[in-house]
């Protein structure tokens, strides 16, 4: 977003601060006090710090932007499920998610199905909330030469959370190693979920995947480059049907073909067959019949990576970004009444 609002022709004043909350408000208020300032942008994720956003925008009277991008209590207890129902902490996150939303000016999402979710469950006035596409940095993620070898190469990274379903690629892999498929599978990436991972490729026998760990964001578009077509999420968490991940825009970025789960949210952006391939979520069976389908299917992979590449320039590139996000901007400051100071 800081990009985008850049690229967009405003100055923007970036201040970070990863101390504990209440080592790090005091000096955030003082510079959010001091510097030249039109309108506040919390980014994510910066819910503990839209209170202090909210008190430095009334003295200032300027309002605040609160780029959500996700609830913390969804993430926790409905799709990583590292807290549980009905805790302490659960009641501390919806805490958080709540009152950052109440404080501020507008609340950012990147779906209408993810701002409907916020509507409902945190009581947030649908007046406050926009959706914004994720996008991404189209400055890093760019085309590049393609598959050298004859052998059908799938890319995924992954942070192994329940919401990206890896356990459904790993079966894939199995079942199109049963049927003796000539595929093989790359993955980025590292998480809490990855010794179950590995455990469950092992105990399967996949000998066509490769686990690769974590690598640069710089190496990714070469990467993404090597391979004939990404996978998206598989998921079935509430959490997977509202969201649409960057690693599905990164590919459509870099030009490759993206199979991800058809949910509600990707239909808000993508179309199955034209510029994205979409299968049931949490289904192997699903997973392994689209890869093959896009082997087997030149003509039509290269048409959807084609349009989709078409697509991210339109709309969720940088450019494309900056119009919405310099909108969003401008339609908040009309909306509160602000005198712009720049």
């Amino acid at each position: 977003m800081r990009k985008a609002l850049e690229r967009a022709g405003a100055q923007v004043t970036v201040v970070t601060d990863r101390r504990s909350f209440a080592a790090r408000t005091p000096g955030l208020l003082r510079t959010s006090l001091h510097e030249p300032v039109d309108a506040f942008l919390v980014g994510f994720p910066g819910h503990a710090d839209v209170a202090t956003a909210r008190l430095a925008g009334t003295a200032r009277r300027a309002p605040v932007i609160f780029d959500a991008f996700v609830s913390l209590y969804e993430s926790a207890v409905g799709d990583r499920r590292t807290v549980a129902r009905g805790s302490i902490k659960a009641f501390r996150y919806a805490v958080e998610d709540q009152l950052a939303s109440a404080l501020a000016t507008r609340v950012v999402l990147d779906t209408d199905a993810h701002a409907r979710y916020f509507a409902e469950r945190f009581k947030v006035s649908p007046r406050k909330l926009r959706r914004i596409w994720v996008g991404a940095d189209d400055e890093v993620m760019r085309p590049g030469a393609s598959p050298v070898d004859s052998r059908f190469r799938v890319f995924m990274y992954a942070s192994f959370i329940p919401l990206h379903g890896l356990e459904y690629v790993v079966e894939a892999a199995h079942l199109l190693e049963q049927r003796n498929e000539e595929v093989s599978f790359t993955v980025v990436g590292t998480g809490d979920c990855e010794p179950d991972i590995r455990r469950l490729a092992r105990d399967l026998g996949v000998a066509s995947m490769d686990f690769v760990g974590r690598r640069p964001y710089e190496t990714l578009p070469a990467l993404i480059s090597a391979h004939h077509v990404c996978l998206g999420i598989f998921g079935t968490s509430g959490k997977a049907s509202r969201v649409i991940p960057n690693k599905v825009f990164d590919a459509l970025a870099v030009g490759r073909a993206v199979i991800t789960a058809d949910t509600p949210a990707v239909r808000e952006a993508l179309t199955h067959r034209r510029d994205v391939w979409l299968c049931a979520g949490g289904s192997a069976d699903a997973l392994a019949a689209s890869i093959v389908a896009l082997r087997d299917d030149a003509e039509t992979r290269d048409a959807i990576a084609d349009a989709g590449h078409a697509l991210f320039t339109e709309k969720f590139s940088i450019d494309a970004l900056s119009h919405d996000v310099s909108e969003l901007v401008l339609e908040t400051l009309d909306a509160t009444g602000t005198n712009r100071r720049s």
